[in-house]
């Protein structure tokens, strides 16, 4: 059932201190230098706000506070940015009794629209068009249930469907023709193929293999990503430290099992479709893996606690998100493609979780 919108909220931006010139070191560690052309926008989910962030001197540029109570924690989670870069899509996890989208304009802060969607929405894949946003409800209430994928209609900001999947969907990927979206759920050890077109469930399969039901073992398929053909899905076995792979034609068999660190999280490809970059969210640690020869190329150390996900800048440059835990901030990895090296660290703020690159240069948010 779809409910309405609830109405737009003032939003206000919080400006934080001068930003050293370039030729000096930045905070984030690292010689500052000209200005990017881009910057990021990370959502703090125990901090209820967006950072904006220059990854080139390594500085939280402001904070933009987005929720509607001034009491309780909301979970600001998953973080999109539409195709133009004009817009940006947060999930908000709490509410009563839903959690809510959100959908906001990158060079004003400005509120464009929000709707209310299921349980605990959680993460969210956006068609290629921009047209059409889903949003896994993982819902944390009660028992286990029939969860659902909201499709929410990004131009009225309207939630049209609730489509029912399987228990606590996570993993979300939209195919790069814009036919299709894969949903994997975490506790049925499932990944859904949903149509477009039909908003429905066309296709399935069950992550686990004979010998995960020989161990009594599961997979938890956490993260989905998706090659440059879309003929192969990419499958993040959390409980496994492997990333599955399989035919997207008819879903069903494993093709290839690539070792990752401990807890492999929301995978994402990058913008070449050349590499497949996975946080491995136990062991603070991210591995990079060649699609075509479908095998790890490294793992390397991540500089804070608990990777969530990945963004990518132009040149592929690779941005980890870390949400660390309690009082310690969360933070961004800068990371050159070519050597795997961390350029820099920057502390951004409490859980960082979404993370969206924003064809914006710094200045102007200075």
């Amino acid at each position: 059932m779809c409910r309405p919108s609830a109405p737009a909220l003032v939003l206000i931006a919080l400006v934080s201190s001068a930003v050293p010139s370039a030729g000096q070191i930045g905070p984030g560690g690292g010689e500052a230098v000209a200005d990017s052309g881009h910057v990021l926008f990370v959502g703090l989910e125990s901090e209820d706000a967006v950072a904006v962030v220059d990854p080139t001197l390594g500085e939280v540029l402001k904070k933009i506070p987005v929720g509607v109570s001034n009491e309780d924690i909301e979970g600001v989670h998953a973080l999109a940015t539409s195709p133009d870069g004009r817009h940006y899509y947060l999930s908000i996890a709490h509410g009563w009794p839903y959690g809510s989208v959100w959908k906001l304009t990158t060079d004003r802060d400005s509120l464009a629209g929000r709707t209310n969607v299921g349980f605990f929405p959680a993460t969210m894949a956006l068609t290629p068009d921009g047209t059409w946003l889903f949003v896994a409800n993982y819902n944390l209430h009660g028992d286990p249930a029939l969860d659902s994928v909201s499709a929410v209609h990004t131009p009225t900001m309207t939630e049209v469907a609730q489509i029912p999947v399987c228990t606590k969907p996570h993993g979300m990927v939209a195919s790069h023709d814009g036919k299709w979206i894969y949903a994997s759920c975490t506790r049925d050890n499932v990944v859904r193929k949903i149509s477009v077109a039909s908003l429905s469930v066309v296709d399935s399969t069950n992550m686990l293999t004979e010998e995960d039901r020989t161990r009594n073992e599961v997979c938890y398929p956490a993260g989905l990503a998706l090659s440059a053909d879309d003929a192969r899905l990419f499958v993040a076995c959390h409980r496994h430290a492997e990333v599955r792979v399989m035919a997207t034609e008819d879903l069903g068999r494993v093709t290839a099992t690539i070792p990752t660190g401990d807890g492999p999280y929301l995978i994402r490809m990058d913008p070449e479709g050349e590499r497949l970059w996975v946080p491995n969210r136990n062991d603070q640690s991210y591995t990079v893996i060649d699609v075509a020869s479908e095998r790890a190329i490294a793992t390397k150390p991540a500089s804070a606690s608990h990777p969530h996900t990945f963004a990518f800048a132009p040149d592929g440059t690779a941005y980890l998100s870390m949400e660390s835990h309690a009082v310690v901030p969360g933070a961004i990895d800068v990371i050159d493609p070519a050597t795997l090296q961390t350029r820099r660290s920057i502390p951004v703020g409490l859980q960082a979780t979404g993370v969206g690159v924003v064809p914006l240069a710094p200045a102007h948010f200075r």
